[in-house]
């Protein structure tokens, strides 16, 4: 079980409060989802061939349990996970 799984499960059940972030619309979001959003971002600067400060590729592969070689493999994957968690977030 991926770090990301591990904090998504214990969100959902409850045993773990989770972290929000406010937008400048005003608006709070859970933390993961904001996180989420930075990595899908920072994976496609990496798969133009850029870097981004703060973090690795290697770093986000892990943390999601990613199996692509690549940041262009990895993308569709990590846009996957995010339109997942977004329709988790709609239900609750």
């Amino acid at each position: 079980m991926t770090q990301f799984q591990q904090s998504m499960l214990a969100t959902e059940n409850g045993t773990m409060q989770v972290p929000t972030v406010h937008t400048e619309g005003g608006s709070t979001i859970p933390f993961a989802g904001y996180q989420l959003a930075t990595h899908v971002y920072a994976l496609k600067i990496m798969g133009m061939g850029m870097k981004m400060r703060g973090v690795t590729f290697s770093q986000i592969k892990k943390y999601y349990g990613l199996p692509g070689k690549s940041a262009k493999e990895c993308i569709p994957q990590l846009e996957q996970i995010q339109k997942t968690y977004r329709e988790i977030s709609k239900n609750n």
